[in-house]
């Protein structure tokens, strides 16, 4: 659909410009540029289409590297985040006293201080203008591989085998030992999730939808709970200085549990996508 012809009409000498006129033809101009050209816009000659956009058209974006990898352009900016699956890029959480201590179900979504951001899946967004009707809003994706190593699940297999797998009391510590190693792979070790602070004085504030979990692996058994988790949430900013990190909070039933011991999180993925709109 071409440029509306009642809005970018000619002006003569003698006409009056309000601020409304020059504010409908920049909106005009917005919609028919970022989306609603068709090819029966371009002239056409014996050759065939005329290329009315040439290089010097095209405002070129502005491209950042470390400590913060971004890409400014005119109608987004885009903040990255990558790290590999190499053990020097590998997040551990294995604090003896964990996040919080709980031998329920439930974790605490409501103190974003039990929440420790992810090395590598956080940014500080600064928001440079705004509408008076809309304020811009941003996609928010990640990739992670996560698993639980380390901890003392059921009976060490040499303490079963001197015991006599033939014998009544090695069979029975073996059964029972497998039984504590399946429970525990029933039972999240850690749980994750995106928070945003606006600055705002409300804190970090927690995207429930956004929210993974991760299950023990019953001393290394049940590998089947290592897990590749990925999240996509829209959020809407607020002018200037923005913050969102992908966080976690790493479960402990009591102070002595040794069930769960490492956590370790690969292959991290994090983008932003501020859209103007």
């Amino acid at each position: 659909m071409p440029v509306n012809p009642s809005i970018f009409k000619d002006v003569a000498p003698s006409d009056t410009i309000e601020a409304e006129d020059v504010r409908d033809r920049i909106n005009e101009l917005q919609r028919f540029v970022n989306g609603q050209i068709e090819d029966s816009d371009f002239p056409v000659t014996d050759k065939g289409r005329v290329p009315v956009v040439k290089t010097s058209h095209i405002f070129k974006p502005e491209f950042f590297g470390s400590p913060s990898p971004s890409v400014n352009g005119v109608s987004s900016d885009t903040i990255y985040r990558r790290r590999s699956g190499n053990k020097l890029d590998r997040y551990y959480r294995h604090e003896g006293i964990g996040s919080g201590e709980t031998n329920s179900t439930i974790y605490n979504d409501s103190d974003h201080t039990a929440w420790q951001p992810i090395e590598g899946m956080s940014s500080t967004v600064y928001v440079h203008e705004k509408s008076s009707t809309e304020r811009p809003f941003c996609l928010v994706m990640g990739n992670f591989y996560a698993f639980e190593s380390g901890g003392d699940v059921g009976t060490p297999r040499g303490t079963i085998r001197r015991l006599g797998r033939s014998t009544a009391k090695g069979s029975a510590e073996e059964s029972k030992s497998g039984y504590v190693r399946c429970t525990q792979a029933s039972r999240f070790v850690a749980v994750f999730a995106l928070f945003i602070d606006k600055m705002d004085g409300n804190g970090p504030q927690i995207q429930k939808s956004t929210r993974r979990v991760i299950y023990g692996t019953g001393g290394g058994r049940y590998r089947c709970r290592r897990m590749n988790h990925s999240f996509c949430d829209s959020l809407e900013l607020s002018e200037g200085e923005n913050k969102i990190s992908y966080r976690c909070w790493y479960r402990l039933r009591k102070p002595d549990d040794k069930r769960a011991k490492h956590l370790y999180i690969d292959a991290r993925n994090f983008v932003v996508d501020v859209l103007y709109r």
